[in-house]
């Protein structure tokens, strides 16, 4: 029923720049929320991602934006701009990504769903690579 957002790996999504609206907030993206409870594993209003078009330079990981994703009802003004699932920006990004309107947007939701916050893991796991860099650059 709704293109977007597409699921192409497991909790990481493509969908489209539908436009900008002053109801979302510098920190949020609004997609339809039938879009979301249909096409998505995503929980309106409490998942949080990161998102990046498909030719962007890749940031470092940790220095991506993210984002909350907000589910946009049809009472909403902005509803126009999300009829197929399309991500919805806040106005204070368009003079940044007015440009980019119609492309192609990764949605990566991974961090949110696999890691929820605790990175001693992920830390963890740094600092073994680091430590098995630094014993091989010795011998």
């Amino acid at each position: 029923m709704y293109l977007y957002p597409k699921e192409i790996m497991s909790d990481i999504y493509v969908s489209k720049l539908g436009g900008f609206s002053y109801e979302m907030e510098r920190n949020e993206i609004g997609i339809n929320a039938k879009a979301i409870e249909l096409n998505t594993s995503i929980i309106a209003n409490e998942t949080f991602a990161r998102v990046r078009f498909f030719d962007e330079k890749v940031k470092p990981y940790f220095l991506r934006e993210i984002f909350k994703i907000v589910g946009i009802e049809e009472h909403m003004e902005c509803y126009d701009l999300t009829k197929n699932g399309e991500i919805v920006l806040s106005e204070e990004l368009e003079d940044k990504f007015k440009e980019r309107e119609g492309e192609d947007v990764i949605i990566n939701t991974v961090e949110f769903f696999r890691i929820d916050g605790d990175y001693s893991r992920v830390i963890n796991t740094f600092r073994r690579i680091w430590s098995l860099e630094s014993l091989i650059r010795r011998n």
